[in-house]
């Protein structure tokens, strides 16, 4: 959930057309709205490049490059940016322009089903990847640079084999090429746990997802990405289905559920080593949150 919300916050773009072929590449203006055209086939995952000037969607030839403002559009043939049962991510690029990095999965698995790490160069001189070793069903980046985050979801099931693994675990990349650390995972899950929606904090250092109980509780936990010091980041919790870091790093805002009583999400903040809530709106809230670039 987390992944498309951070997209769509970060984006201005109309999902308005469908399929890719229809949308248009030129700068629109719509109830004083400028901005480009994307159909959510593809807006949920597209990346702003660093500078501004472009979006990076998928599409058929692998990834493809919008102009804000002229419209123009380039292709860059890659690996198509794909997955099951959803795609895991947004496209992210680095923090100099040059390369646009994103997981998924290959047409013809080669490595069981595991994941690839793909990085693309936006010159259109090639591409690389790496396996990440396991299916990663949601993915986060550091902001402009590394770790990548990544969870492998639930305990997958064979009716007839039984347990097919991994065990419900999020892993991090330090750098392409590196070999991926497990820095938490449920050693005995029952039932539907799981750990999924990982969120990198602004200072790379720790790492907040959300990890699904035994007893159907949803709650928010934090570890540093040495795998260090996890836990909830507010004990007791009934559910938390979306939580976004504020810009400093200093908060976790929480669309979450306290009482059994009242099984409405609403607005809060926690300091971001844990600690009590602190109510923003008491309101039933659907969507979000995403917070203003200067954290207020």
């Amino acid at each position: 959930m987390k992944t498309w919300l951070r997209s769509f916050g970060a984006i201005l773009a109309l999902a308005l057309c469908f399929p890719l072929s229809a949308c248009s590449g030129a700068a629109t203006f719509r109830h004083g709205v400028i901005g480009v055209q994307l159909s959510d086939r593809v807006g949920y995952a597209a990346g702003w490049s660093p500078d501004g000037k472009w979006i990076a969607v998928p599409a058929r030839v692998g990834l493809r490059l919008r102009n804000v403002e002229s419209g123009k559009v380039r292709n860059l043939h890659a690996p198509a940016y794909q997955g099951f049962p959803e795609r895991p991510g947004r496209l992210d690029w680095s923090a100099d322009g040059k390369t646009i990095r994103y997981a998924t999965s290959l047409p013809k698995p080669t490595n069981g089903n595991a994941s690839w790490l793909t990085e693309t160069r936006v010159d259109g001189s090639g591409f690389r990847h790496t396996t990440l070793g396991v299916k990663a069903l949601s993915v986060d980046w550091a902001d402009g640079s590394w770790p990548l985050a990544y969870a492998t979801g639930a305990y997958a099931y064979d009716f007839e084999k039984g347990p097919v693994g991994p065990k419900p675990s999020l892993f991090v990349v330090d750098a392409f090429g590196a070999a991926p650390r497990r820095i938490a995972y449920i050693p005995r899950p029952v039932g539907e746990e799981d750990i999924t929606e990982p969120q990198v904090s602004p200072d790379g250092k720790r790492i907040t997802f959300l990890r699904w109980g035994r007893r159907q509780n949803i709650n928010v936990w934090t570890v540093g990405v040495d795998g260090s010091g996890a836990k909830p980041l507010v004990p007791g919790l009934v559910a938390a289905h979306t939580f976004a870091w504020s810009p400093d790093g200093r908060f976790v805002a929480l669309g979450a559920v306290t009482s059994k009583g009242d099984r409405r999400q609403h607005l809060y903040l926690v300091p971001a080593g844990g600690g009590k809530l602190r109510t923003v709106v008491r309101r039933e809230i659907f969507d979000g949150p995403v917070w203003s670039p200067d954290g207020r």
